[in-house]
């Protein structure tokens, strides 16, 4: 499988890219595009042994059992080289669970329709991903019911709502434009070809579902009993990757804030030789 080098040298790995990517790193993915390369992040990673400068992933470690995760992360240290850089993104367990106790808090002393809703949406929030049964879950149904406080969901989701509503802020929220004939069987043949390929559409077993949740204690401990040394909790503008004000993955492309909110960043380096 090629490496690419960034203009300024070194070689950076984004593992599990999906549609965030720059064509100077070298990005996988389960789905292959232009500029992504085929590559089941459940089994061992096909480079030689230190071969990056720096390895980032993000909001993929959650979709794995603890146990394919820590072999994830194995990889990506087997990968660096000596002193190179590991920069893990994941849902933030700490700051959804205090945001769902501040909310329920809220609800409790006054339950005004925006504060249950509220409530409501950090419920799905800490949950659903993890035990729906069908795609998307009770947030994609809540979602476009319009059932939710969009002031609030849209500073939770940051730039994944765009995805789901079109209309202006302020307005009432209003379900995306339903799909063109076209897109739908361009949905059906996609989901066919999976399918066949032996993936299921049950998200407990397309890998949608999140299978584990971390914190910063907890993300932290599982590096360093990896080997990394030693870690520590970055902001979405912040890391010791080269070239990270240029590269950085973590910032939306519309404003200076994070594409994810709800994010945790930590980064650790593989001890040098």
């Amino acid at each position: 499988m090629k490496i690419h080098f960034l203009p300024e040298g070194p070689a950076c790995l984004n593992v599990g890219c999906g549609s965030f990517f720059f064509p100077e790193w070298t990005n996988v993915d389960l789905a292959p595009a232009r500029g992504v390369q085929a590559c089941d992040i459940r089994r061992p990673l096909p480079f030689p042994d230190a071969s990056f400068d720096a390895t980032y992933s993000s909001h993929v470690l959650e979709h794995l059992a603890p146990a394919d995760g820590r072999a994830f992360l194995g990889e990506q240290l087997r990968v660096l080289k000596p002193g190179g850089i590991c920069r893990v993104v994941v849902p933030d367990l700490e700051s959804i669970c205090r945001e769902y106790l501040r909310c329920l808090e809220t609800g409790l002393a006054a339950p005004t329709p925006d504060a249950v809703r509220r409530y409501r949406w950090m419920l799905l929030e800490l949950l659903d991903q993890m035990v729906r049964e069908e795609s998307g879950g009770l947030m994609r149904q809540t979602l476009e019911r319009g059932e939710f406080d969009e002031a609030f969901v849209r500073e939770r989701m940051g730039d994944q709502f765009a995805g789901y509503y079109r209309q202006p802020s302020g307005e009432p929220a209003v379900a995306k434009r339903p799909p063109s004939v076209g897109r739908k069987i361009e949905r059906r043949v996609k989901q066919t070809l999976r399918t066949l390929s032996g993936h299921s559409s049950d998200p407990r077993q397309s890998g949608e579902a999140h299978k584990w949740m971390y914190d910063r204690f907890a993300l932290q401990l599982l590096m360093a009993e990896l080997g990394f040394k030693p870690s520590c909790v970055r902001r979405y503008d912040q890391s010791a990757i080269p070239h990270w004000a240029k590269y950085n993955l973590d910032k939306s492309p519309d404003a200076d804030r994070p594409r994810k909110p709800d994010s945790l960043y930590v980064e650790a380096r593989k001890p040098a030789a």
